[in-house]
């Protein structure tokens, strides 16, 4: 129930668009009432016209059940052409029909439009809430979900409860006021055929109940399939340069159709929860309407009965029959929107790890020391770094080295706050950055990244990502310190030319010298290079080099990187292993001591020598 109300607040905002839809499908419904109210004069007064009047005869306290046509002909008086027509009633019956059928095709279509205009609004409400609560969370929630796992919560799942706050909700508001008029019209016709009817309704409902919960479980696994097997395909596609290098297709379709595989298991087993209820109504209509049937029967033939009554009743029980089926179907949707909506809620209610305190300010414009004091970090249990004490100097270019595992790129993302510190503080000028904004603290922070990171977008847009007021000459001197002028005026629209998903149409050196250029606009006094060349070859290499010496250039740097270019040029070289510090000082100072760095020249950097 607590992800019903949930759902419920959503409808909030659109209460008095709800109110209007419900009111049009309601009457839309209750006209459905009039049209089987108008079966009794098509048989009494056209199809059987003796019929009525022998069957009142032999049982005049018989309860005879409104004449709808009666009621027109009050309202039509006797004059003219009104008169013509009350003597015809095979024209008055069609007549009747067209008008209440226009009048609910008309509020059907407002009814239906306002709903489904008022689903979409909740629909994009959900969905942008859900995007923005992931998109606040931390770089260790977006390791432990697969990109296809959160793209299944936005799309498959978000969709399944668009169904139940358009369609469904339509349906189920119509339907729901069908029911009540139609048993209205059973009662007044023959109460006591009506009821000996719905002796059976308790029958129907309670399968329904109990195979609702099943539902709900079976669905909640078909869309964890969902998920799993989206991953899988997010996978393959991001990687299908490995996937065809190394031949591996065939694998991947035998891991994709394994996975498919159980997503089949798991909408079997719903489905089969889905087409139970049905099949348990057919059996309990099927005794119903034979024990009606039988009922009538006898009624009919000691002529206590009038044909037109029963024509009527076994008309709205008809539609109220069916109208239990619809209802049973539109549970068996909204049991699977609200598992959908259960998983989309978890993900939502994820508590962010990284945000800002209640009594978070802004941080001033950095003007002394960056200071890393007793600084732990475990990951899943595991310490990632242990007892790091390090203080960067304003304008001082700071390089990590260590092998891989050794902690370098996670103590770099403890400065821009991806991570909290297990244990100690990371401060900039003495202010804890737990203490300072989030917002105030990323804008003074530059990152480039050995994964360049483009959106499908123009060059423009992605140089001036994070400053979209920038001026133009702004963009392209940055693209000018940045050595990517010149490539960027050769594109096909210049900075006008959409790149690409992930900048797919530059060559690696084009995207990481635009990435620069973005750090370059936006100018911050912190900078983390996080192994920017280690993919280029030696040309491309240059060229960035040359653009992260425009963009270093009077500005803190934090590099991590395995190029000596960069590192033999730092003002100091901070050496990690396991976790610790072990050795710090410039580049000959190392090398002299001969310690863990001279090995790691001695392996990795030895070509650069003579």
């Amino acid at each position: 129930m607590a992800t019903v109300r949930r759902l419920l607040g959503y409808f909030r905002p659109y209460v008095a668009r709800m109110i209007a839809a419900a009111v049009m499908l309601a009457v839309a419904g209750a006209l459905m009432s009039a049209v089987v109210a108008t079966v009794k004069p098509l048989v009494n007064q056209v199809l059987l016209p003796g019929a009525a009047p022998a069957a009142a005869a032999a049982a005049p306290a018989a309860p005879a059940g409104p004449d709808i046509l009666e009621k027109a002909k009050s309202w039509l008086g006797a004059d003219g052409w009104s008169a013509w027509l009350l003597k015809r009633p095979y024209v008055q019956v069609p007549i009747l029909l067209m008008v209440v059928f226009f009048l609910r095709a008309v509020f059907l279509y407002f009814g239906e439009y306002l709903t489904t205009k008022t689903g979409a609004g909740i629909i994009r409400d959900l969905r942008a809430d859900l995007y923005e609560a992931i998109t606040y969370q931390s770089l260790r929630f977006f390791q432990a979900h697969p990109t296809g796992v959160i793209l299944s919560r936005i799309l498959s799942d978000v969709q399944r409860i668009q169904r139940i706050t358009t369609t469904v909700l339509a349906d189920l508001v119509r339907v729901g006021t069908m029911v009540p008029f139609m048993l209205l019209v059973a009662l007044l016709h023959d109460w006591r055929l009506t009821l000996f009817a719905l002796v059976v309704l308790p029958m129907v409902t309670l399968p329904m109940i109990r195979l609702g919960r099943r539902l709900r479980r079976a669905s909640t696994s078909s869309q964890e399939r969902m998920a799993e097997t989206a991953s899988l395909v997010a996978e393959a596609v991001g990687g299908a340069k490995v996937v065809q290098g190394f031949a591996m297709e065939r694998f991947e379709i035998g891991r994709f159709r394994e996975a498919l595989e159980r997503m089949l298991r798991a909408d079997l087993k719903a489905g089969r929860a889905a087409a139970l209820a049905p099949a348990v109504i057919e059996i309990v209509g099927g005794i119903a309407g034979g024990a009606l049937f039988y009922y009538a029967g006898l009624a009919i033939a000691r002529g206590t009965l009038d044909a037109g009554n029963f024509v009527v009743v076994l008309t709205a029980l008809g539609v109220l029959f069916i109208s239990i089926r619809k209802l049973n179907q539109l549970n068996v949707e909204f049991q699977q929107a609200l598992a959908a909506a259960t998983r989309v809620f978890d993900m939502m209610d994820r508590e962010r790890e990284i945000r800002d305190s209640g009594l978070a300010t802004t941080l001033p414009p950095f003007r002394d020391a960056i200071r890393f004091e007793g600084v732990d970090f475990a990951y899943d249990g595991e310490k990632v770094l242990d007892g790091i004490d390090l203080t960067l100097r304003k304008g001082e270019v700071v390089a990590l080295v260590g092998a891989s595992g050794s902690g370098k790129t996670t103590l770099a993302n403890l400065l821009p706050r991806f991570y909290d510190p297990t244990r100690g503080r990371v401060a900039i000028d003495g202010r804890d950055l737990r203490e300072v904004t989030l917002g105030s603290l990323r804008a003074q922070i530059g990152l480039v990244t050995q994964e360049t990171v483009l959106f499908d977008d123009t060059v423009r847009n992605n140089i001036a990502y994070g400053k979209e007021d920038a001026p133009a000459e702004s963009v392209v001197a940055a693209s000018r310190a940045a050595q990517a002028h010149e490539f960027v005026l050769g594109l096909p629209q210049g900075y006008d030319t959409r790149l690409g998903e992930r900048g797919a149409r530059l060559s690696m050196g084009q995207r990481q010298r635009l990435t620069i250029a973005r750090a370059i606009l936006k100018d911050p006094p912190i900078l983390i290079l996080d192994e920017a060349t280690s993919a280029l070859d030696s040309e491309s290499e240059a060229l960035v080099q040359q653009a992260l010496d425009a963009l270093m250039e009077g500005r803190t740097c934090l590099v991590i990187a395995h190029r000596l270019a960069t590192v033999r040029r730092a003002d100091r070289i901070v050496v990690l292993d396991a976790g610790r510090i072990v050795e710090q000082g410039t580049h000959r100072e190392l090398l002299v001591r001969g310690g863990v760095y001279a090995r790691l020249h001695a392996l990795q950097f030895q070509d650069a020598e003579p």
